[in-house]
């Protein structure tokens, strides 16, 4: 059951950022992925879940070469929840800024190699990470707030279990 719910709540949670207007980067995706430990047991299913989504997506909304860059700091921000992903405030808000900046640097960099936009020098690199700022902002801002209502919602709703329990 627990897997089941896990599955919903990470697959409706794509679903639905894809779907419903939003500023660019302003996403619940980055959330979803740290509290996957939460909602999973099966180790290789929370890392490979969130890449998993984002490919059966990329199949219907075309493929891209940003993709690996994508993928790449979505595995790494699972394996980073895997590790440190704590029901508590201090690693939810750890979790919750560390992971938009692994994703603003892997993608950033992604978009400096892959693209004739920028000079493929020091300089170059530095003015695509620069560009990149508010979208890193924006991704920053929404994986803090959503964490942060994941964390509440979860206590709430452990918090009526235990109540419920103590009912029976």
């Amino acid at each position: 059951m627990k897997l089941f719910k896990g599955l919903i709540f990470f697959i409706t949670l794509f679903a639905l950022s894809r779907i419903i207007p939003h500023p660019p980067n302003f996403t619940p995706l980055i959330s979803g992925a740290i509290f996957l430990p939460y909602l999973l047991e099966d180790k290789r299913l929370i890392i490979l879940l969130p890449v998993a989504t984002m490919f059966l997506a990329d199949i219907f909304l075309g493929f891209h070469e940003l993709m690996i860059w994508t993928y790449a700091s979505f595995l790494t921000i699972s394996m980073l929840s895997l590790n440190y992903f704590r029901m508590n405030l201090k690693s939810i808000l750890f979790l919750s800024v560390s992971s938009p900046a692994i994703f603003f640097m892997l993608s950033n960099f992604g978009v400096w190699t892959q693209s004739d936009t920028y000079p493929g020098s020091l300089e170059g690199l530095m003015s695509c990470y620069f560009a990149g700022i508010p979208f890193y902002a924006n991704s920053t801002a929404s994986t803090v707030l959503f964490s942060l209502s994941f964390y509440a919602i979860s206590k709430y709703i452990d918090h009526s279990n235990t109540k419920t329990k103590e009912l029976n």
